[in-house]
C-alpha cells in the first residue's frame, strides 16, 4: 500500500476526510484500510507512514 498525490478522482474512488484532510482511495483497498493509520514520520527516513493498529514498525506494504 503507498500513498500518492493524484489530479482528479475516478468513478471508482471512495473520498473520506479526517481532521480537514480529505483522502482519497480506490474502493479495492478499502477492506485493507480498516486497521490502519496515517502518521507522518520526521528525521532521516521522514515521509508518512502506513501503520496497522497495535503494531510496533511500519508495515511491509502487503496489506496484510
Amino acid at each position: 500500500m503507498a500513498l500518492a498525490l493524484e489530479e482528479s478522482v475516478q468513478d471508482e474512488d471512495q473520498l473520506q476526510e479526517w481532521d480537514g484532510v480529505t483522502f482519497v482511495y480506490d474502493s479495492k483497498v478499502a477492506p485493507h484500510l480498516e486497521d490502519k493509520t496515517i502518521d507522518f514520520q520526521d528525521g532521516p527516513q521522514s515521509g508518512f507512514m502506513i501503520k496497522r493498529e497495535g503494531h510496533a514498525g511500519p508495515d511491509c506494504g502487503s496489506c496484510c
